[in-house]
């Protein structure tokens, strides 16, 4: 988790840094790139500040860490060999097809027999990885947040804003929140009731907060009690009727 503060902040903090006027180049010094220099890499013209000087992009090799490369707006030092792109799981350079089976065999792990698994938001991010690889900039694409079996996760952000999500990467409207105020948002109340409401289905209520998880009580029908944070009855606890529900004590 600490990881994950450290990478966004740099990431925020390099890349709002990062501002390219129209004639910033006519104020840059820019260090000599040599053949001697970059013996161990590629130069790349005008791959450096603001495209005002030359890098030296070292060539990662398959299993080398490219932690360093996932910093959109920064300027690259470091880039997977051809045919590799960085798995944003393992911050390694893998080929595709790698990362590929990697999530089949996750979900074969957790998913029933018969089930039909979601590899779109792996496919997505795949796709991102590779454009991003092959020089295409994803700068203003946001890559999204994958389950352990390919699927999205509950909770994306973009920019300042999170929100909830199907396993399909679809947003479950109406639930929305601060991306300094979604911490302990999980949204398990708005996919449970988004899930409930596909079946056609009519009876259940839902008790879910405006971001999306579960309120600290429930009901089923007209009887209410306290609820667990996957909306189930908390061993021990006391049941009202629906009028009383001012009488609980979660």
């Amino acid at each position: 988790m600490m990881l994950k503060v450290i990478l966004v902040s740099l990431a925020i903090s390099c890349a709002s840094a990062i501002v390219c006027e129209p004639d910033i180049c006519a104020r840059v010094r820019c260090a000599a790139v040599t053949a001697e220099s970059c013996a161990n890499g590629n130069i790349v013209q005008g791959g450096g500040y603001c495209g005002c000087c030359d890098a030296c992009v070292q060539t990662l090799a398959e299993g080398s860490s490219c932690l360093s490369t996932i910093l959109l707006g920064v300027p690259a030092t470091a880039t997977c060999d051809d045919g590799l792109i960085c798995d944003p799981a393992t911050h390694t350079c893998q080929k595709p097809s790698v990362l590929l089976q990697g999530v089949v065999k996750r979900q074969i792990s957790v998913v029933p027999a018969g089930t039909t698994t979601a590899l779109s938001c792996a496919q997505r991010v795949l796709q991102m990885q590779t454009a991003s690889s092959n020089g295409l900039p994803l700068l203003g694409q946001t890559i999204p947040k994958c389950a352990a079996d390919g699927s999205y996760a509950p909770r994306q952000c973009e920019g300042s804003v999170c929100y909830c999500v199907d396993p399909n990467g679809n947003q479950i409207p109406g639930y929305t929140a601060n991306i300094g105020d979604s911490g302990n948002m999980d949204c398990q109340c708005a996919r449970d009731q988004y899930a409930y409401q596909q079946t056609g289905l009519i009876g259940r209520l839902f008790t879910c907060t405006n971001t999306g998880s579960y309120q600290r009580y429930a009901c089923t029908g007209s009887v209410c009690y306290c609820a667990d944070n996957l909306g189930q009855m908390r061993t021990g606890t006391q049941t009202v009727n629906i009028g009383n529900i001012g009488a609980l004590q979660c």
